[in-house]
């Protein structure tokens, strides 16, 4: 693991806004995935948290104000717990973020949700990318693709060798053959989400490409209640921030941004399929809790927050049962589950 000691630690600021309609109906607005234990006991929030030990500051949680109660739990030891009181996306939860903290910290921000199974490569590639960020830059961390991959965006690395390169250009969601491109091209990573810069290189950047991002989240904290370590913003300040990710605000305009390839177990955990994909599995390939009966099935996935569930004689198939609904599909329709969480939001409505 990557010495950090003898040097300023750097602040996580862990970004806990999503709800993950994706893995409905499991994961709703009021229990999103960051808080469901989907791989071990733990939450991935809790995993998130755990990945950032005494060589770390104590991590900044962006998160949306209906989650209070469980973040006051579960992140007793955070410097400080932002929330928001509606969603504007990554850039403005990165400007709450920079605008809170000290200028000449770095502030590695890292989604709340995601899974990564090699914490020492992930220690490892911060500590390549430090320097870089110490300069002025915005680092990002491309994940090494193993697959062509049409549900994440690619980095393409400009020239050059070694562990860090600079960012040529960002590439949206490809059809398969374009994946298939890149990938025999090489120099083309996913794009994890994951950043690294100090607080003066991203008040620069967001003043420089989003200028009403960065002062609505001024505002917003400037009018905000604070109770302790929590902050409550401003929701008339920050509704007027643009709903912007933090790649279309800045990082596909910043001439700043560097990119470091790391190999680290990662998954975003975005649909059934990534959780399938990630998850311990047995002999059969079945991804199942203790408490679900499987008899001779092959490559399913079962998950249930209450309801009894039993399979039997099927194969490759994901099976998700809650009190509320019933979804089974499989795997590689996974992109499709927000039509269903939509036509029954829908529905509901009627």
């Amino acid at each position: 693991m990557t010495d950090f000691t003898g040097r300023r630690p750097i602040r996580p600021v862990i970004l806990a806004g999503g709800a993950g309609t994706r893995l409905w109906p499991l994961s709703t607005v009021a229990q999103p995935k960051h808080l469901l234990p989907l791989l071990g006991e733990r939450s991935l929030f809790e995993q998130t948290l755990d990945r950032f030990g005494e060589q770390f500051a104590p991590p900044i949680i962006v998160a949306n104000r209906a989650q209070e109660a469980d973040l006051r739990n579960l992140a007793a030891k955070a410097a400080a717990i932002i929330l928001e009181p509606c969603k504007r996306d990554s850039a403005a939860a990165i400007a709450l973020a920079a605008a809170s903290a000290d200028e000449d910290e770095l502030l590695l921000i890292c989604p709340s949700d995601h899974h990564i199974g090699d914490v020492a490569a992930f220690h490892t590639a911060i500590g390549i990318a430090r320097e870089a960020a110490e300069a002025g830059h915005i680092v990002t961390f491309g994940i090494e693709p193993d697959h062509p991959s049409t549900g994440f965006g690619y980095i393409a690395a400009g020239e050059g060798g070694g562990h860090l390169r600079p960012v040529a250009r960002f590439v949206e969601k490809p059809p398969l053959e374009r994946a298939q491109q890149m990938i025999e091209v090489g120099g083309h990573y996913w794009n994890a989400g994951i950043f690294l810069a100090s607080g003066k290189t991203w008040r620069a950047e967001l003043e420089r490409y989003a200028p009403a991002i960065l002062a609505a989240a001024q505002d917003a904290l400037d009018k905000g209640e604070r109770e302790g370590r929590v902050v409550r913003v401003d929701e008339d300040a920050f509704s007027r921030a643009p709903a912007k990710s933090i790649d279309y605000a800045v990082m596909e305009q910043s001439d700043r941004v560097f990119v470091v390839p790391v190999s680290m177990g990662w998954s975003d955990i975005g649909s059934w399929q990534a959780l399938l994909e990630a998850s311990d599995k047995d002999e059969a390939g079945n991804a199942v809790p203790a408490d679900v009966l499987v008899l001779d099935c092959k490559d399913t996935l079962v998950r249930t927050n209450g309801p009894k569930v039993a399979a039997i004689g099927v194969e490759g198939l994901v099976i998700v049962a809650t009190r509320e609904a019933v979804l089974v599909m499989r795997p590689e329709e996974a992109q499709r589950v927000r039509e269903a969480a939509d036509w029954f939001e829908n529905h509901a409505k009627s």
